[in-house]
């Protein structure tokens, strides 16, 4: 191989900027079969690297770091690694071989023959040669990329070189401002600290790293590569605080920083303090103590942001945590300081000389903003957190058996209950409380001289608080006080007050305490719940109330999930619930079973034997009594059963089938079971069968034959509710069915329709085979879908069934057919459908020749639309778009709201598919929808149609649609004084936006 001539052709190809990539490829593979040596690549280059023209020099270092980068390391001979790392070191003096020598450097150290002293070779040459910052920001990234690999991945060679490295790394790093390479700079600082003693040079290494304190740069929008300024300032805190020597150095200037105007220096400043806290020396902080607390103090009093506040209290908590003293504390405050008026003796004396202070004043100012410091020093640790409650619960105590007056009473008790919190967080009860118990129940005792309204409602809030705390703090209360203050807060849960805070508030406490003493809550709470349900004429709005509290306790809580249920469920079964209370329960019971069976699948069995079998059996023992809202009642506990029964295993699946199967099936396949009471329970039995696994056999001797059966008196019963129970299973059983025999049932069921009297049941029933089959990409749904499609266009009698019935095919239900409940859905169905019905409808549509076909046409449209994916509309854009609006003058209500919405997210994704007709028929169609005196104008077409036209200015230049400005703004105007708010509303913010569209 002539090596000679490629590196010739290389050296060319970098002048002439061509790409080289063949011709290092073939470099590569040659040394790789050993047809070449690295020696050879490098006596070819020789010429080049030995040139005094710089540019030539610089080309051979290029074609060497290139071949290096991709050898493999099996490639590289043990002995040439040293000697290829000691010639690049050797070129490091000449500024334009640096780039590549150090990128060969970098694919050196990765070979195991690179050893320490390669290192420490490489680490000499790059501090003493290369002056970093003279080079532009792909070498520097480069330079600090070389030393952060050697200190990652050879520590040994870092600490033979120790106070070098840490002064080079210092003079590397000194002057640099791109952030990328500050980004790697600062992440190796707390890798050097592990390895080198930093104390000699703590002062040049931090001088460096802490004049970029605090950093902040705008990265660039839209560009991936960039750094965010966040991982940077990360970078940079960890590195200030990365070693116990920096902490003389770095407090002062830090506490100096907080006092910036900027919001966002004060929380860096706060948070690169609070990360110093683990590591610095305790003592380093006592000299700034008092004006960083004082600082605090402004700032959680004064700032706007919340951030800061929070950012300031959590360096509180972590400075008092530092210098807290490891022993708790024995003795109390007064013991320590006679007098307020003393010199100071503790560090915590600074945040509770002012508290003591404001505490005692006639009036508190800030109690609030004192509990929060006051909380997060006492959480700091045990003994701060003793020391502070000594302080603080004598004086409050006092204070509160000496007023009268309620806002103060409510500001005592809300800086109480931030001292206590502080307990409850450290899980360690300070030693005063148990001392000062009977006051603290005192404090917190229900006082009937204040009235439960509105205007003292955060008194009632700021108790329950505090009773609460009283409750989770460890071993304060006893058995029966715990009970006791479990009740208040019951009490307050369900009690009616004229603020529905104080009832939120309280159910929020009860989920809280459910999580943290879920056995107590179980024995005390649960019965009061219960009991308050089952009242003789309890009112509607404390049911809902009660409801949504035992909702929220047994969601947040899965230990309290069934004992919440269970009971539910026995109010109900066992008759103590009012009739008219049972739909507002069994939803809450839905509602909760969903979401444990989404949260934990091992929880259903449990759930279907103590839950969803009891209301099956409830609700099968009670089918002949006749109420009001009955199918209601049924469809709950059918979903409920749907949620649960899903999730069950084969096996489980049909041991529950067999009884359902023995109740209902004869009722199903009963001709007009109208009068039949099992007949409104079928749902029931539709839900479980749509809820099976596909490997789930169902009880039937002969599929076809049952599947004709129900075929056949689906299509000649008068009930509705079993004519839909009927189709579920029909078309549940053909979409699970195996592929092999789909073909032969689904023909069974259309021979028994085709021998029966046409009517509305044989269109449905080609719906819900067309649901069945076109999810599972089968052709005889296709066929249906057609057949239905013929019937519009054929002008049956029965065009408006057919097409209002394509709801069916790709709508949701609450079980049949859906992905919840195992339904079989071929990968691109939706997109398949779309293909196939939408080129149908547009020649149909062209071809009809009558108002009525066409408007059945645009029905199938709007539902096709409607469930289709966007990625699917938005391909197939420009066919759709005269449809719609020809949708949106035909139609009416949800359909035609359907259409709006969907116009609009055309607008969205690819407004210039409406240039041309959004000032002809887009805009006039919009504007005529925004009034109310048209019939087909609902509340939902209205807001659908003022949604849009917020849209236009946004999308379209004013040069395009101003002609339209006046009549927009003329029915914008009307809109305004809509009968319904939200109508309202949205017309004055379009108003507003056509207003000012155009102006400057």
């Amino acid at each position: 191989m002539d090596i000679q001539r490629i590196v010739d052709a290389y050296i060319i190809g970098l002048g002439d900027n061509a790409d080289n990539t063949s011709l290092r490829q073939t470099l590569v593979d040659h040394i790789v079969k050993g047809d070449t040596s690295l020696l050879e690549l490098v006596q070819a280059l020789g010429l080049y690297l030995a040139s005094e023209e710089a540019s030539s020099r610089s080309k051979g270092a290029h074609v060497l770091s290139d071949v290096l980068i991709d050898l493999p390391s099996s490639a590289v001979p043990a002995q040439a690694t040293t000697k290829l790392v000691q010639f690049f070191c050797s070129r490091m003096a000449d500024a334009t071989c640096v780039p590549y020598g150090l990128t060969s450097i970098s694919a050196l150290q990765r070979l195991p023959s690179f050893t320490d002293q390669c290192a420490i070779d490489a680490l000499r040459a790059l501090f003493k040669e290369v002056h970093v910052q003279s080079f532009q920001h792909t070498t520097r990234s480069t330079a600090y990329t070389l030393l952060d690999l050697l200190v990652q991945n050879r520590p040994q060679a870092v600490k033979t070189m120790g106070d070098d490295v840490v002064l080079g790394f210092a003079q590397m790093l000194d002057g640099e401002k791109d952030p990328r390479s500050l980004m790697i700079a600062f992440q190796i600082i707390p890798k050097l600290a592990e390895l080198v003693d930093l104390k000699a040079n703590a002062e040049d290494i931090f001088d460096v790293i802490f004049c970029y304190f605090p950093i902040t740069f705008k990265n660039r929008d839209g560009d991936p590569s960039t750094i965010s300024p966040e991982a940077l300032k990360s970078a940079l805190r960890a590195a200030i605080t990365c070693s116990p020597h920096f902490g003389d150095m770095a407090i002062k200037p830090l506490v100096e920083k907080t006092t910036a105007a900027s919001p966002s220096v004060k929380i860096d400043a706060y948070e690169t303090l609070t990360a110093a806290t683990r590591v610095y020396s305790p003592e380093v902080f006592k000299s700034e103590l008092e004006a960083l607390v004082e600082q605090i103090r402004e700032d959680v009093v004064m700032a706007p942001d919340d951030k800061v506040v929070s950012a300031a209290l959590d360096a509180l908590e972590a400075v008092y945590s530092a210098v807290s003293p490891a022993s708790p504390a024995s003795s109390s405050l007064a013991e320590q300081s006679a007098d307020l008026g003393e010199s100071l003796t503790t560090p915590l004396d600074f945040v509770l000389k002012d508290a003591i202070f404001q505490l005692t004043a006639d009036d508190i100012k800030n109690p609030e903003q004192v509990g929060k410091l006051l909380l997060a020093t006492a959480r700091s640790s045990a003994y701060n957190c003793n020391i502070v409650s000594d302080a603080v619960l004598p004086i409050i105590v006092e204070r509160m058996a000496s007023t009268e007056v309620l806002t103060l009473r409510r500001e005592l008790m809300d800086v109480l209950n931030h001292v206590l919190s502080a307990s409850c967080d450290i899980s360690r009860k300070a030693e005063c409380l148990e001392t000062d118990k009977d006051h603290l129940l005192n404090i917190y005792r229900l006082d009937a001289s204040v009235p439960l309204d509105k205007e003292y409602s955060f008194l009632h809030i700021t108790r329950l608080k505090g009773i609460t705390l009283l409750i989770i703090l460890p071993e304060l209360l006893d058995a029966d006080e715990t009970a006791l203050a479990l009740q208040t807060i019951s009490r307050a849960a369900i009690d009616r007050n004229e603020d529905e805070n104080v009832n939120k508030e309280a159910t929020h406490l009860l989920v809280q305490l459910a999580q943290s003493n879920p056995d107590q809550l179980q024995t005390t709470v649960l019965p009061m719940f219960f009991g308050t349900l089952c009242e003789e004429a309890v009112a509607v709005h404390k049911v809902s109330r009660l409801l949504n509290a035992l909702g929220a306790i047994g969601v947040a809580t899965p230990k309290a999930m069934l004992p919440v249920l269970c009971g539910l469920v026995s109010v109900i079964t066992t008759g103590k619930l009012a009739a008219s209370h049972y739909v507002p329960t069994l939803t809450t019971i839905r509602k909760m079973v969903e979401a444990a069976a989404a949260n934990s699948v091992s929880v259903c069995p449990e759930l279907m034997a103590k839950v969803i079998d009891p209301l099956l059996n409830w609700i099968f023992s009670v089918s002949g009594s006749n109420h009001q809202s009955r199918h209601q009642i049924v469809v709950e506990i059918s979903q409920a059963a749907v949620a649960v029964f899903s999730q069950l295993d084969v096996e489980t699946q049909g041991v529950y089938l067999k009884p359902a199967f023995d109740r209902y099936s004869a009722a199903a396949l009963t001709a007009n079971a109208v009068n039949n009471p099992l007949c409104q329970l079928l749902p029931l039995f539709s839900a479980l069968i749509c809820a099976c696994r596909p490997q789930t056999h169902l009880p039937v001797d002969d599929m076809r034959v049952y599947l004709g059966d129900l075929t056949a008196v689906a299509l000649s019963t008068e009930s509705t509710i079993q004519r839909d129970v009927c189709f579920e299973i029909i078309a549940t059983t053909l979409n699970k069915a195996d592929s092999s025999e789909r073909g032969t049932l689904t023909q069974s069921v259309l021979e028994r329709a085709n021998g029966a009297d046409p009517g509305v049941a044989h269109i449905l029933l080609r719906h819900w085979l067309a649901r069945a089959l076109v999810s599972c990409s089968d052709k005889l749904g296709y066929e249906c879908v057609h057949w239905l499609l013929a019937q519009i266009t054929q002008g049956s009698p029965y065009s408006a069934e057919a097409a209002e019935g394509f709801n069916i095919i790709l709508g949701e239900h609450s079980w049949a057919v859906t992905p919840a409940t195992h339904g079989v859905f071929k990968l691109l169905s939706k997109q398949r459908f779309y293909a196939t019905v939408v080129p149908e409808i547009t020649t149909s549509f062209s071809s009809a020749h009558d108002d009525a076909t066409k408007a059945n046409l645009l029905v199938v449209l709007t539902h096709s639309v409607q469930h289709m994916p966007k990625s699917v509309l938005m391909s197939g854009v420009e066919q759709v778009v005269p449809l719609l609006l020809s949708a949106i003058r035909l139609t009416a209500g949800d359909l035609k709201a359907t259409s709006i919405r969907t116009i609009s997210m055309i607008m969205l994704e690819t407004p210039e598919t409406l240039t041309g007709q959004v000032t002809t028929s887009i805009i006039p169609l919009l504007s005529a929808a925004v009034v109310h005196a048209s019939p087909a104008n609902s509340v939902e077409v209205r807001q659908a149609a003022l949604g849009a036209l917020s849209l236009v200015p946004e999308k379209y230049a004013f040069s395009a649609i101003h002609t339209a400005r006046k009549d927009v703004l003329r029915a914008l105007a009307k809109a305004r004084d809509d009968r319904k708010r939200l109508v309202r509303a949205d017309a004055v913010s379009a108003y507003n936006k056509w207003l000012n569209f155009g102006d400057l």
